[in-house]
């Protein structure tokens, strides 16, 4: 409480408003850009928080959320793939929570990586994509 109290001393109110407000525009940014793939369906297309979840499409395809979730991975990104509760546990659901300090330059990033990740899965192509595998990554 004491930190928030110095931000909104050191920010003003204007400026403690555009923090939680840029970081609501990139999830909104997000959350459109992913609602345009055809691959996935959006649980909540209006949002109050930044915060927001997304299903597969076509439930029984070639690949999963949790390929995508892998493909992502490879990249540096980390998107977790939930079972959902109970009666709908053979359900995956992607989510994502937009915190203060991603960018939308940086979001536009993971954007792409996600259409490259989705790219790679319907063309069938195994182990590491062209994109992650011209990085080098941690090896032992």
């Amino acid at each position: 409480v004491l930190l928030q109290y110095s931000q909104f001393l050191h920010l003003g109110f204007s400026g403690y408003q555009r923090v939680p407000r840029a970081t609501m525009d990139v999830a909104e940014f997000l959350a459109q850009e992913i609602d345009t793939m055809d691959e996935f369906t959006l649980f909540n297309r209006q949002l109050d928080i930044p915060v927001f979840a997304w299903q597969r499409t076509d439930v029984g395809g070639a690949w999963t959320l949790a390929d995508v979730s892998d493909r992502l991975r490879m990249t540096g990104w980390l998107v977790p793939s939930d079972p959902l509760p109970d009666n709908l546990s053979d359900r995956l659901v992607q989510r994502i929570v937009v915190r203060n300090g991603l960018g939308r330059d940086l979001a536009g990033d993971l954007i792409g990586d996600l259409r490259a990740a989705v790219r790679d899965l319907d063309s069938g192509a195994a182990g590491h994509s062209a994109a992650a595998s011209s990085t080098r990554g941690f090896a032992h």
